[in-house]
């Protein structure tokens, strides 16, 4: 029967299929695919103009059909209102948070051709592979989904505003877009009806969206997922992670407005600071949640509002329903919330979950015995008495069990923590304070916190052997990545198995390792540096942190937002930085392709046609070259001789904010490519930074004068890198280098360029105009094609050495590596991780056997199709190329691309 009923509807929409392709035969009824979705009059009046009789038929049936062919795709900062018949492009949706009563969070999947270019850029991290493993990669973006039912349309309001006023600020959960969605509800018709008074079956109610950049864990989740730290790096790690927190409180507070130029400030209250409301993104700490914020224009009073919602157990004593009428309360009631966030967070390093479980007993307990205390004992301010609940006050003033179970965290810290004791300090002190007038601003506090994480920075630091690290770094790898959901089920079979003693410790001997906080990251970085220390270029072993961790180098292949090793104005405590051992591998145990997320640009890859050479080995090479060279002079690497001819070399290092924690390795690596690369280009190298006027021209390997311009351009705080200038000029350069010498001196070789460019890749002075590199090296190609006419032997080349792994800029790095070949530009670029491979830092970007080594990358290209594609990345299927069309106006083609040309047409203006 069923079969009938499918045979019956393919006939009707071959017939419908048919009536209206009759009437897309004559163009002047423009029935097409592309203008989808058309409006049941518009397609009325044009079948009935077609001569198609049963007209209005045809266009109801039409109605119905065509919303499968035009689904709705997500654009960055879009605002969009959605009938219910429009079809939400979300191709997996799973619940996650249920202990929110305003609005249900879900984690979503959204396939990648429904996602805007500007929104795939804004979450490259988010990519990932979707189908099943064994199956052609199928790519989705991950988000989060915040949806409002039809009775808090004003608090969705409220909290997009809020979001998208704080969405440039780093520490809140970054803003996407929001949507209004009419949907189709069943309801019973025995117990419900609509709001005119009619029983029907089907209902539209309104839901209101928010689209947020997904968050692993709450803070809550966090505690519970992750074994606290116990490392010294891990614990200052973790400590400088949440007190971005702080960071994100004070932009709130102090909301600045850039509107046009004109700038407006206001005075905010999150006024919900809790656990629950601090994400894990990334690995970095976020401020989510501004459903109850408030902002008002700034002015010299200290501002007081009245507030909504909030959460009582991490609510401020002057917002506790004993005081009476709800009355105008400072931006105080957030300093006490996170005072109370600290405390919690205290517990658990100190104590792990457990603790805070213990602790948050010890607060029941403590209020349960002020409320049976006699009014007399009793503080007089207190006299209305607490209800019963979770608080940290009693009312009026901090508890006195919360203070005293503080004291007992400093007495049982580790001695290597040298960050929480005083943060309690400052907890005690600042932040729980009974009068709201007597606590720390929030820009105060942030500053109090840096300066306690600098005096722990700065202290002694405690040598561990690497052995010990190396199987800790194991232990946490094979740890499961969170707490087993069976974990519960355990616990009753032990309880069942309590008179077998010997089936109850099997059960206990079995239980699951749990990742530690910040684990992974910190021994990662701490063994790069272990393990790379030769002996022969000035060490000093006997500083106490020799051989153990540098102090302004982690691991440059692995982004971590909060590096314990960063020393701000603080020099090196040893002269070289070290480099990074390969430990993280970016292949699945499956052989299957990581997600974005996972994946990081690896140091060597396989399989290698050269050996490839990491930054000691051609400091080696270039030691033994030069050990018995008397006359000074540069002795030629073999290896890059064979290729590089008749080919200048010169050097753009990026020198914005964002490379202060890789400027060490930076100036290092520099060094060695320029002792290995000497006596290549005849005219000597050259050098210049993306910011100031710092440069060199044509000079030899003096790795002393090389130093000290890299010292006198070292990167200052509040500058970001613009990169099309500095670029565009040195390309500019060399084009009117060409186009002199095309006219002066026709027939002599046109001497070549390699650019090599030392950057992380972030360039935040670029803003959301991050493609205008891409369009810079699209132009000077075209014009350098045209003048002379073969880019063959790649007369220009260029190389991007990445330093960290911000993910983002990996992206838009290896789009420049292999997705310029679909816009038909020779491939003249390469990339390479600054822990690499040398001789494809200084030959990847010319020579083919060296480029083609990217291939075996794992990290596939958001814009790269999988193997077996035919289609050019970037022209994704729509939803009508996948099914079947309903117009005659567009036909499916398949697109081989061929491979890119080297001779190119001259641009047109």
């Amino acid at each position: 029967m069923a079969g009938t009923q499918h045979s019956d509807r393919d006939s009707a929409l071959r017939d419908l299929e048919a009536k209206v392709q009759a009437c897309t035969r004559e163009a002047r009824f423009d029935i097409l695919d592309k203008h989808l979705p058309i409006s049941h009059q518009q397609l009325r009046t044009k079948l009935t103009a077609a001569g198609i009789q049963d007209a209005d038929q045809v266009a109801e049936t039409f109605d119905k059909e065509q919303w499968a062919f035009c689904p709705a795709k997500f654009e960055l900062h879009s605002g969009q209102t959605y009938t219910e018949h429009k079809i939400l492009p979300i191709y997996r949706k799973e619940e996650i948070n249920t202990k929110g009563g305003t609005a249900k969070v879900y984690q979503i999947d959204v396939k990648e051709e429904f996602v805007g270019d500007s929104l795939r850029q804004a979450v490259a991290f988010s990519r990932h592979n979707c189908s099943p493993p064994g199956t052609e990669p199928d790519w989705c973006y991950q988000f989060a989904l915040k949806s409002f039912g039809d009775g808090n349309m004003v608090l969705f309001q409220n909290e997009s505003e809020a979001f998208d006023a704080l969405r440039n600020h780093n520490g809140m959960v970054r803003y996407l877009a929001d949507y209004t969605h009419a949907e189709k509800t069943d309801v019973d018709l025995q117990t419900q009806s609509t709001p005119s008074g009619s029983r029907e079956r089907c209902v539209i109610r309104n839901t209101f969206n928010l689209l947020l950049e997904f968050g692993e864990f709450d803070l809550d989740e966090f505690f519970a997922e992750r074994l606290p730290p116990v490392l010294q790096g891990e614990t200052e790690d973790f400590w400088r992670a949440l007190f971005d927190v702080a960071s994100a409180l004070d932009g709130i507070h102090n909301l600045k407005l850039d509107r046009h130029g004109v700038v407006r400030e206001f005075d905010g209250w999150h006024a919900d600071v809790k656990p629950d409301n601090i994400l894990s993104v990334q690995g970095r700490f976020k401020l989510s949640d501004p459903g109850f914020a408030k902002f008002v224009r700034k002015t010299d009073r200290d501002p007081k509002e009245f507030l909504l919602g909030g959460t009582e157990t991490y609510g401020a004593p002057e917002r506790h329903p004993t005081r009476g009428t709800m009355s105008a309360v400072s931006q105080a009631i957030d300093i006490w919330s996170l005072g109370c966030v600290f405390s919690i967070a205290a517990t658990w390093v100190v104590f792990g979950y457990q603790g805070i479980q213990q602790f948050r007993k010890v607060r029941q307990n403590a209020i349960e015995k002020f409320r049976t205390k006699p009014i007399r004992q009793q503080n007089l301010a207190s006299v209305s008495t607490i209800s019963a609940g979770d608080y940290f006050h009693d009312g009026h003033d901090v508890l006195e069990a919360v203070t005293a179970w503080h004291t007992v965290l400093r007495g049982a810290l580790r001695k290597t923590d040298m960050v929480t004791s005083e943060l309690l300090d400052l907890v005690d002190q600042k932040m729980l304070l009974g009068s709201a007038s007597s606590r720390i601003k929030a820009r105060d506090l942030y500053s109090d916190l840096k300066r306690i994480m600098d005096r722990s920075e700065t202290g002694p630091r405690v040598e561990m052997p690497g052995s010990i690290m190396e199987t800790l770094l194991e232990a946490d790898k094979d740890a499961a990545s969170s707490v087993p959901s069976t974990a519960g089920s355990n616990l009753a079979q032990l309880q069942d198995a309590r008179d077998d003693r010997k089936a109850r410790k099997s059960r206990l001997l079995q239980q699951s390792l749990m990742k530690t906080a910040h684990r992974s990251e910190g021994l990662r970085s701490v063994l790069a540096s272990y393990h790379a220390q030769p002996a022969d270029i000035g060490v000093n072993h006997s500083h106490p942190t020799a051989g153990i961790v540098n102090p302004n180098l982690p691991d440059p292949r692995i982004d971590i937002p909060f590096k314990s090793s960063t020393r701000r104005g603080r020099p090196p405590s040893t002269p070289i930085p070290k480099i990074p051992i390969d430990i993280a591998n970016s292949h699945s145990e499956s052989g299957q392709s990581l997600t974005l997320n996972q994946q990081k640009m690896k140091a060597t890859r396989t399989p290698k046609l050269h050996k490839p050479q990491d930054l000691f080995e051609a400091l080696e090479e270039i030691e033994r070259r030069d050990k018995y060279n008397y006359f000074r002079k540069d002795r030629k690497d073999e290896l890059l001789s064979r290729h590089w001819v008749n080919r200048d070399l010169r050097f753009l290092v990026d020198n914005g904010e964002s490379m202060i924690p890789h400027w060490a390795w930076a100036k290092f690596l520099l060094k060695v490519l320029v002792r290995k690369a000497a006596g290549q280009d005849e005219n000597g190298l050259d050098l210049s930074f993306t910011l100031g006027r710092e440069n060199l021209e044509n000079q030899k390997s003096n790795s002393k004068q090389w130093e000290k311009v890299m010292d006198k351009a070292r990167p200052m705080l509040g500058t970001r890198t613009d990169m099309k200038a500095p670029m565009g000029e040195i390309l500019d350069g060399f084009f009117k280098q060409v186009q002199h010498q095309m006219r002066y001196q026709p027939t002599k070789p046109i001497r070549k360029l390699t650019l090599i460019i030392l950057t992380d890749g972030i360039w935040a002075g670029m803003g959301n105009n991050q493609t205008s590199v891409n369009e810079i090296i699209i132009k000077f190609v075209q014009e350098l094609a045209f003048t002379v006419g073969n880019l063959l032997d790649r007369p220009v080349s260029i190389e991007f050495i990445q330093f960290g792994n911000n993910q983002e800029a990996t992206y838009r790095l290896r789009q420049l590596d292999t997705g310029m070949k679909w816009q038909g530009i020779p491939d003249i670029i390469d990339t390479e991780h600054a822990s690499g491979d040398v001789n494809k830092m200084l030959l990847g970007s010319f020579v083919q056997e060296y480029d083609d080594e990217d291939e075996d990358n794992p990290m596939q290209d958001p814009e790269t199709p999988s193997r077996g594609e035919s289609r050019p990345p970037g022209k994704l299927p729509s939803i009508n190329s996948q099914s079947r069309s309903l117009t005659r106006g567009s036909t499916n083609r398949s697109i081989s691309p061929s491979q890119p040309s080297v001779f190119i047409s001259r641009p047109t203006s």
